[in-house]
């Protein structure tokens, strides 16, 4: 018998018994009916059935009331035996399902044991790694719920380890670094990295927007956090407002953030992405100034006193301006600049910023921008009739650095700017970021620009090509790129005259 054929016989006699049962239920009323003597009377004829109710004489209804109880006995016998029968198959089931489980586990482990004899070691290897415990882990290895100042601090620090610790530029782009993750940190609080959302790089961008670039000057912001001085500071009168960051700052802020946040994110998986979100910059920002070629006018009002009595005592001043305009190098180059770095090309004499620098007989990796910013320099015959050649290339300085005096300061380059700043601000010709020293360069671009072309300018002035066109062929001035640039008429309108009388300038 099988388990189909058991369950729809079981199904029958359930129903067969149901029916049985209502017509009981419909005899039963009319055997209470009967009288006491009639009972009793029958009683006594068929004594051997005493105990059974359905022997009452009432006719008819006796009969079949004693018919259906006999087909209801043979029907209970019979669900009794599928009953068993059903226990039986079940047991079956059991110890059948058993058996099975038993043998698809010993596939499998058979299946896993050939796969991996049969699998070369190539494949095994590109197979996803085993999880790694926990004592294995790196300490870097970092989760959702690490604070943002632990995970932040290892990026920061291993950067710091794989940059050279003498380039002063790379330095100063770290310390920009960190001013802006310690400003986040501030402004938007320390958190476990779950915590951040992209929208708190808006707070951060409207915080910025308020703040006073020098509020470490005034008394008042003393003590207070970054957002308590930029409410502050929102709340005072208009006459009293400090001036607040331009939006070139806080653009500069909220990269700074990006770039560190990504680097966080790289490693711990599910965290939201901040760099992706669009900021919009809040209107208390100052507009961004954008740098313009220094004025015709002013260059000549500043190369006429480079050669008065008093700047002439300070020659490592004095050709700055002359030299910054000629060459279209940047302040921090030319600071930099040491007489060896003259040399001649393929008979042209240019400077090379690709040398390494020399100190203390050692040799140390000059401090560049960009990585185009090592490049050759075209010498134009101005700074050879000037005698500024002639002056850098007998320097007495130590190490032989052409401005010399500008390296016994902590940080040359911006000791350099500021005695920049200060001497053109004493001869009015200075404009806070639009009209500066930097300027010279923008002057100097748009001078090779109407010359050589775009392509040599870029070369000279060691801006990035652009375009994968652009970056084909040789990135350093060629000879003949270098003649080009030689054989340039001088600046337009620009009075060359009083470096032209006198070409001495004094020893350093």
């Amino acid at each position: 018998m099988t388990r189909e054929i058991l369950t729809s016989t079981l199904a029958t006699l359930s129903a067969e018994l149901r029916d049985l049962k209502k017509e009981a239920a419909l005899l039963s009323p009319k055997l209470s009916a009967l009288s006491a003597v009639q009972r009793s009377e029958w009683y006594d004829r068929h004594p051997e059935k005493h105990t059974e109710l359905e022997a009452i004489p009432t006719g008819p209804i006796p009969h079949r009331y004693h018919h259906s109880h006999e087909h209801r006995k043979q029907l209970v016998a019979l669900q009794e035996r599928l009953g068993r029968i059903g226990q039986a198959l079940a047991l079956d089931k059991t110890a059948w399902e058993a058996e099975r489980t038993t043998f698809e586990t010993v596939v499998g482990i058979l299946g896993r044991v050939e796969n991996k004899i049969a699998t070369p070691a190539a494949l095994r290897a590109s197979a996803p790694p085993e999880p790694v415990q926990e004592s294995e882990a790196d300490e870097r290895a970092f989760k959702p719920t690490t604070l943002l100042s632990v995970a932040g601090r290892s990026i920061l620090d291993a950067r710091k380890v794989a940059v050279n610790p003498n380039d002063k530029d790379a330095s100063r782009y770290e310390e920009r670094l960190e001013t802006a993750f310690a400003a986040f940190l501030d402004v938007v609080g320390d958190k476990p990295l779950s915590y951040y959302l992209p929208i708190h790089m808006q707070d951060f961008a409207t915080v910025l927007a308020r703040l006073p670039p020098n509020r470490s000057k005034y008394a008042i912001f003393s003590g207070l956090t970054l957002r308590e001085i930029g409410e502050k500071n929102a709340r005072l009168p208009p006459d009293q407002r400090k001036k607040c960051l331009s939006e070139s700052t806080v653009a500069s802020y909220l990269s700074e953030v990006k770039n560190i946040w990504s680097r966080v994110a790289a490693g711990v998986p599910g965290l939201r992405d901040m760099g992706a979100y669009r900021v919009t910059m809040p209107q208390d920002a100052e507009d961004s100034i954008d740098r313009e070629p220094l004025a015709v006018k002013s260059v000549n009002v500043w190369l006429r006193d480079a050669k008065t009595s008093k700047r002439l005592k300070k020659p490592h001043q004095s050709w700055l301006p002359f030299v910054g305009l000629l060459t279209g190098m940047r302040l921090a180059e030319l600071v930099y600049l040491q007489k060896t770095d003259i040399i001649d090309v393929e008979g042209n004499e240019v400077i090379d910023l690709r040398k390494p620098l020399l100190i203390n007989g050692r040799e140390i990796d000059r401090p560049a921008k960009t990585k185009t910013s090592k490049r050759i320099v075209a010498i134009h015959p101005l700074l050879h009739d000037s005698g500024f050649i002639e002056y850098a290339k007998n320097v007495q300085s130590r190490d032989g650095f052409v401005f010399g005096r500008f390296q016994k300061a902590n940080d040359p380059p911006d000791a350099a700017q500021k005695q920049m700043s200060n001497w053109m601000e004493a001869l009015g010709i200075h404009e806070t970021q639009r009209q500066v020293f930097h300027s010279l360069r923008h002057s100097a671009k748009d001078w090779l620009r109407d010359n050589v072309g775009e392509r040599l300018a870029d070369k000279q002035c060691g801006h990035a090509l652009n375009g994968v066109s652009a970056n084909y062929g040789a990135k350093a001035l060629k000879a003949s790129e270098v003649r080009k640039i030689m054989a340039m008429p001088a600046p337009e309108d620009v009075d060359f005259s009083p470096f032209m009388l006198a070409k001495g300038h004094g020893a350093l």
